[in-house]
């Protein structure tokens, strides 16, 4: 699949005010807001279709808040491949409206109670017998590896804090640093709620990657959960520092959980903006 959008070596942003009020010498943003659809995402998407159109896939389906969604189907585009969405019932009405102009379909269920798995989403977008139906809600880590390379082209982190949803770029940045044996440490900020977080992009009432994110936090990694009133004052607080929302905006809670040194070079990982609200 030819695609001439830039994916990819997003801006490493200097944040020198938050310097001065965190005492942190050296601090940083990866704003992956950049990327053509607003969203870290994007990266993920362009090699799904790239792989998916080699193999003749005819759909591809996948639970998402909207960015997710939004990001694959506007790359499909160029494609005969068919997006299908599997929303939650309560996620709003215009982001459902925006996902059916771009997608092939979109089905909301019943998210909170019940975990759907990937033979069951490929049953709900399966309309023929011969279909080729992947499920793509989860996978594809690997892909995060090039955010590492790209960061180490221009600084050497102590830390970079990632947003924690289901965890696949978490455990993406995390097994990159651990591929070059790097001292780096990986610090996760997620939610306490599993469903019906203001971070919405990060709840979720299961992951696939529950034994993995457990394992590197025994390796010296850590994840850090945010109440909804944290999550809200971080927000107000930074929203407008960059381009974010609520989802990728917690990463500025960690200042309020762990102690650094000054001495510590930090990168905040901006998964992006939604493009769809």
């Amino acid at each position: 699949m030819a695609n001439t959008l830039i994916i990819g070596n997003t801006p490493l942003v200097r944040l020198r005010d938050l310097e001065k009020q965190t005492n942190c010498k050296r601090l940083f943003v990866k704003d992956e807001s950049r990327n053509p659809f607003g969203t870290i995402k994007d990266r993920r998407n362009v090699y799904i279709l790239e792989q998916a159109t080699r193999l003749r896939v005819d759909k591809i389906v996948l639970i998402t808040s909207g960015n997710n969604g939004y990001s694959l189907a506007q790359f499909a585009k160029k494609t005969s491949i068919k997006i299908v969405c599997i929303v939650s019932k309560k996620i709003s009405p215009d982001i459902i409206r925006k996902l059916r102009e771009v997608t092939y379909q979109v089905i909301e269920l019943n998210l909170e109670h019940k975990i759907l798995r990937p033979e069951e989403l490929i049953s709900f977008a399966r309309e023929k017998e011969d279909e080729v139906i992947w499920d793509v809600t989860n996978g594809y880590e690997e892909i995060y590896d090039d955010i590492v390379v790209e960061l180490l082209s221009q600084v050497k982190p102590d830390y970079i804090v990632v947003p924690v949803g289901s965890g696949g770029i978490y455990i993406g940045i995390v097994s990159a640093i651990g591929k070059r044996k790097l001292t780096t440490r990986i610090l996760g900020i997620g939610t306490q709620n599993s469903i019906d977080s203001f971070a919405d992009k990060l709840s979720t009432p299961w992951t696939p990657y529950a034994r993995a994110l457990e394992y590197y936090q025994k390796e010296g990694h850590t994840i850090y959960r945010l109440s909804e009133n944290e999550i809200n004052k971080t927000y107000r607080d930074f929203k407008n520092m960059i381009t974010c929302e609520p989802s990728s905006s917690v990463v500025f809670a960690v200042f309020a959980h762990h102690q650094f040194k000054p001495t510590d070079t930090i990168v905040l990982l901006n998964s992006g903006q939604s493009q769809i609200k």
